[in-house]
């Protein structure tokens, strides 16, 4: 059976921009997203492929196979992520929240910016988080350094997305009440770790309404790479998963300390201690 390809050329792509496959994917995405929004019939014939193959789900092929990309036409392991994707975007995508909200939001969560792989140590990225206005001219080197590093991270999320693991780390972030808690999440990621590609595919409807639920909806396009990856590389795609999720974690508990740290301490209330006339 072939294996996919990206579509564009990975030597005319920049760099710095999104990755091949990550462009290809985000431009589906749009797609569905646009599709389930207008047409509720499209919506519910998408839903009806939640949890299932290839070759029990006869109400999605029109929409779906029109836009599968040429290099997965005669993969099917190439197509499940597609049409797995296609189906929980349906099911649990939140109406009026788009691609670029959730990108967004992405950006100006502290925690996932120190979710990515390969970056410098979560200690240099929280530092620079820091509401000192001046910094000794010792630290001078180290922050410029966390500041490269910042960059860095922002350089590769823009490249590759946020990974499953760093969604994650955000709704754990986001508190036990409003997000998820830290052993569910863990459970979560070290489960999906040790799927085979039927495995996945198939516990990831309960991980997408687990996110969706606590308003931490998946990467979605990030995520339809990684699929596509798993068959052939899903030791790498769970290193990295995991990965995120435990660097970003630390960095949170790196930086919950350092806030602590900083914040004004109450001195003694005194006001009782005068004797009595």
């Amino acid at each position: 059976m072939p294996t996919s390809s990206p579509g564009p050329s990975a030597s005319v792509t920049s760099h710095n921009g999104p990755s091949p496959w990550l462009i290809q994917a985000r431009t589906f995405v749009s797609e569905i997203t646009a599709v389930i929004t207008r047409d509720g019939g499209a919506r519910a014939a998408l839903r009806s492929g939640v949890g299932k193959d290839l070759d029990n789900v006869p109400r999605m092929h029109r929409i779906v196979a029109p836009r599968l990309p040429a290099a997965v036409l005669n993969d099917e392991d190439g197509q499940r992520p597609y049409y797995t994707v296609a189906a929980l975007i349906a099911a649990y995508h939140r109406p009026g929240t788009t691609e670029s909200e959730i990108e967004l939001d992405d950006q100006q969560d502290d925690v996932s910016d120190d979710a990515q792989p390969e970056q410098k140590p979560a200690g240099a990225a929280a530092a620079t988080q820091t509401d000192s206005p001046v910094q000794p001219a010792g630290d001078a080197r180290p922050r410029q350094e966390a500041l490269s590093s910042s960059e860095g991270e922002e350089q590769r999320r823009n490249r590759y997305g946020e990974s499953l693991g760093s969604t994650y780390a955000r709704a754990v972030a986001a508190g036990a009440r409003n997000g998820i808690r830290e052993s569910a999440a863990e459970t979560r990621l070290n489960l999906l770790s040790k799927q085979s590609t039927s495995g996945v595919h198939r516990h990831l409807p309960a991980t997408a309404r687990q996110l969706c639920d606590r308003g931490a909806p998946p990467d979605w396009a990030r995520l339809l790479v990684d699929l596509r990856n798993w068959p052939q590389q899903h030791r790498r795609v769970a290193r990295r998963w995991l990965q995120d999720y435990h660097r970003a974690r630390n960095a949170a508990v790196l930086d919950a300390a350092r806030r602590a740290d900083d914040a004004p301490q109450e001195s003694p209330d005194t006001s009782d201690e005068n004797p009595s006339a």
